[in-house]
This record gives C-alpha cells, sequence and structure tokens, in this order.
C-alpha cells in the first residue's frame, strides 16, 4: 500500500510489482511463538519490527499486542511506524504490550513535498502521532529526506519548524539517493554514476533545479548539528549508559 517515489524496497523486493497484494500477513500467535523461540535461544533483551508495513493494518498491530499482554511476554521492543496508519489507541497497546519507542519517517514538514514523494501523509497528523506518542512514554525517532527535486529553502524551513515542535527524542535526516528503478531515476543522465559509493548519508551525486550537491549537504550538516546534538538525546545517552564518559575521557 505504500508508494513513496523515493523508496528502493518496492524495486529491491520485486514481489511489490508483480502481485496485486504484496503483503504476506502472519499470524499474531505464530509470531509470537517465533519471537518467544528466539529470545530463549539466543537470550534476547529487545526486538524490533523494520518491517516498513509493520502498522499497515491497525488490527494486525493490535491483535499482536493484546496476544503479548495475554502471554504475560514482556520482553522491550520497537517498531517502525508509518504515521498515517497510526492512532492513539494502537500507540496506548503497543505501549502496554511492552513497546519503547517508534520510529517515524516523517521526510518533510511541508505538505508540499508530502505530496510530491506520494508519502500519504499530512503534517497535521504527524504533529498528532509525535503528541500521542510523548503523552504515553513513548521514545520518538524522527527520520527526514532532503532533495527532493522540488523542494525550496522554503520548505527546508518548514522542515525545521516541524522537528522544533515535535521534538522527538532522535532525529536523522538523509539525502535523496534515487537508485536505479526508482521514479527519481534517469538512465541518460546517471547510469555512469558508481551507485556503490552512494547512500542516503553521503550521496555524491544527487543535486536538483534548486541545490547543488554541495547545498544540500551544506543543508544536512546545518540540520543535523541544530537537532541531532539535542540536550534530551545526550540526557538520555548517559542515564542509559552512566559509564559512558568515562570511557569517551
Amino acid at each position: 500500500p505504500l508508494r513513496c517515489s523515493f523508496c528502493a524496497e518496492r524495486v529491491v523486493t520485486g514481489v511489490y510489482q508483480k502481485q496485486n497484494n504484496p503483503i504476506r500477513e502472519r499470524d499474531s500467535g505464530h509470531l509470537l511463538d517465533e519471537i518467544e523461540w528466539a529470545a530463549r535461544e539466543y537470550r534476547l533483551d529487545h526486538f524490533k519490527f523494520s518491517d516498513a508495513t509493520w502498522n499497515t493494518s491497525i488490527e494486525k498491530v493490535m491483535a499482536f499486542c493484546e496476544e503479548k499482554i495475554k502471554r504475560n511476554f514482556n520482553l522491550p521492543w520497537d517498531a517502525n511506524l508509518h504515521a498515517s496508519f497510526a492512532d492513539k489507541n494502537m500507540l496506548k497497546t503497543m505501549k502496554a504490550a511492552g513497546c519503547q519507542l517508534i520510529n517515524v519517517g516523517v521526510e518533510s514538514g511541508s505538505q508540499k513535498i508530502l505530496n510530491d514523494m506520494k508519502k500519504g501523509l499530512s503534517v497535521k497528523k504527524i504533529k498528532q502521532v509525535f503528541r500521542w506518542a510523548k503523552e504515553l512514554g513513548l521514545e520518538r525517532r524522527s527520520f527526514f529526506l532532503l532533495g527532493s527535486p522540488k523542494e525550496t529553502e522554503t520548505d527546508i524551513r518548514l522542515t525545521e519548524r516541524l522537528v522544533e515542535e515535535i521534538q522527538p527524542d532522535v532525529f536523522g535526516i538523509t539525502i535523496l539517493s534515487p537508485y536505479p528503478g526508482t521514479a527519481h531515476y534517469d538512465p541518460k543522465t546517471m547510469k555512469e554514476y558508481d551507485w556503490t559509493f552512494a547512500d542516503e548519508y553521503s550521496n555524491p551525486y544527487w543535486e536538483t533545479k534548486y541545490f547543488s550537491n554541495a547545498e544540500i549537504k551544506s543543508w544536512q550538516g546545518y540540520l543535523t548539528d541544530k537537532f541531532a546534538s539535542s540536550l534530551s538525546w545526550h540526557n538520555r545517552l548517559i542515564k542509559e549508559n552512566p559509564n559512558l564518559l568515562e570511557q569517551v575521557g
């Protein structure tokens, strides 16, 4: 159900393009059986759902959480979360089932850019989800994306203001990487690029009508310095690792 223009997952898996129903859902009971086995076998102290489609079905999320609570299986966990499919009751149930944090791909504070990305998400809903999560005591990790073809300085400033408003615990920002097969890849102009040297953090190629590659990286550095070094993040890191300051000297 996800059609984000920047994402290579649909291309890499192939299944997204070949089937009308691309999601293979698993029974909550069987899934928990496997997690419980892995926890015993490998002495896990935490697990994570990295699936981009983890919460596209609220019913499935609720069923998993309710079964986990019923089993009194207290292993903490976190999950990727698409904000458009979230509601407060779902987040509350996730918290009750041991979820500690959510990882949210916000991407931009500009509705124009979110629409251009085909994100299927509104800025209003982003604000709601982060407010709910904060009220419930869930840690909030946010991820943003620079370099959409139509993104201007005005749009980046909207992103900056959104981060200030939603106050995520962890902030990350990457650069659009138009891998072959994605919407922004142009084989005529990009076929000579060595994509083994490009990732979302250090893309050396991408530029747009409005920004050179160096300018995009400059914006990335500016926003990273401003938000990724937040006091809340440092305070939490030190709280979780009391000997950290001694270790780093």
